[in-house]
């Protein structure tokens, strides 16, 4: 539906903005992060771990769109963690971590709205795991404007 679509734009236009910060970073010589730079890093790595974690999740759905998606955003999230490690990158991580925070918003709305669940998986772990991706966008918003 409509959510669910909401969602993903929001969520590819992350993407982008992730590949964007990393091709930004390219051409410029490797700044090692400290500080909240640094921070930033480690949430986000967190984040990435979760997201590799779903890739066989979406495996197990066998819905080709859920892995296409899925892949997707490993890649945005990699992508950002990579350029993260290389530049301070702040303006792109405060737009993509938006992007991601916003999509996850609009994810919370679909799920208490449709009933969606995830195979057998309660619903409060599903709250949880988005929730908690939430929280993670939220710290990294705070830390590009630290």
């Amino acid at each position: 539906g409509p959510l669910g679509w909401l969602e993903t734009a929001l969520k590819l236009a992350g993407v982008a903005v992730g590949i964007a910060a990393l091709a930004a970073t390219l051409g410029d010589p490797t700044d090692g992060p400290g500080g909240a730079r640094l921070a930033a890093v480690i949430v986000l790595a967190v984040l990435c771990l979760g997201l590799v974690a779903a890739i066989a999740d979406r495996f197990a759905d066998r819905e080709i769109v859920g892995v296409a998606f899925i892949l997707a955003m490993n890649v945005g999230h990699l992508a950002m963690l990579w350029a993260l490690l290389r530049d301070d990158v702040d303006g792109h991580l405060l737009t993509f971590a938006a992007l991601m925070l916003a999509g996850d918003l609009v994810k919370l709305v679909f799920l208490k709205t449709t009933g969606f669940t995830v195979r057998s998986v309660p619903r409060a772990a599903v709250y949880g795991l988005v929730g908690t991706y939430v929280v993670g966008y939220v710290a990294l918003i705070i830390l590009a404007l630290a």
